[in-house]
């Protein structure tokens, strides 16, 4: 596990003190207080333009569709993205299902309570299945898995910094509490850690190797 480590270490540092602050941020405020703290920044029209567009990069579609592509560069690569996320999204899906049906998503209390929430023009609002974050479980299994792709530190910074904001839209849109984005992460990084380490260091990697080529090459006859 330490080659995982050393190997996107500046994503994991940032991931690490995203859960420090995440977890003082969660045990010190109560849920819906820590939503309406950050509802009070919706109304400014740029940023709700920005974080009503970048959510979807969050979308499982969007992944997959990269995926395929990365295939086509290199097929071990396109598939350590696209199972990551079929375990982790399939995890979180579970969890949505059998645990955790009954807890409702910031617009339900707005509607059928009257608590008030500001909410971005022309976005489709969700009232059940809250926890955990499926948006936020694909944005952080995408932007770890390619940071692990590429070398410099400084790409690895800026991946992490928009599967933030990729989480975050979901709290900004007031359709996920900041709890739900949490779990969402945590989950995300957790499942595409175990891939990347079986993909890339596991005594499974090295039968791998010849999938470091294009996918038409991978299953070509010559």
């Amino acid at each position: 596990m330490k080659a995982l480590f050393i190997n996107n270490k500046a994503f994991y540092l940032l991931f690490v003190c995203f859960l420090i602050i995440g977890t003082i941020a969660i045990i010190s405020t109560e849920q819906f207080q820590l939503h309406l703290w950050f509802n009070k920044f919706v109304g400014l029209k740029p940023i709700d333009v920005f974080f009503k567009y970048i959510t979807y990069l969050g979308d499982g579609i969007f992944l997959i569709i990269l995926s395929f592509l990365l295939m086509f560069l290199n097929f071990k690569n396109g598939l350590f993205l696209l199972l990551a996320y079929a375990l982790s999204g399939g995890f979180t899906q579970f969890m949505k299902g059998v645990f955790f049906g009954d807890l409702n998503r910031p617009f339900f209390y707005s509607s059928y309570y009257g608590l008030k929430i500001k909410i971005v023009d022309d976005v489709h609002m969700f009232i059940h299945n809250s926890f955990p974050s499926g948006h936020s479980t694909t944005a952080f299994c995408l932007f770890f898995c390619l940071s692990y792709m590429v070398k410099p530190t400084w790409a690895k910074i800026l991946l992490f910094v928009i599967g933030i904001f990729t989480a975050f839209s979901r709290v900004y849109l007031s359709q996920h509490f900041f709890e739900d984005i949490f779990a969402g992460a945590i989950i995300g990084v957790t499942f595409s850690s175990l891939l990347a380490w079986m993909f890339f260091i596991s005594p499974l990697s090295s039968k791998m190797n010849n999938l470091n080529k294009p996918v038409y090459k991978v299953f070509s006859k010559e």
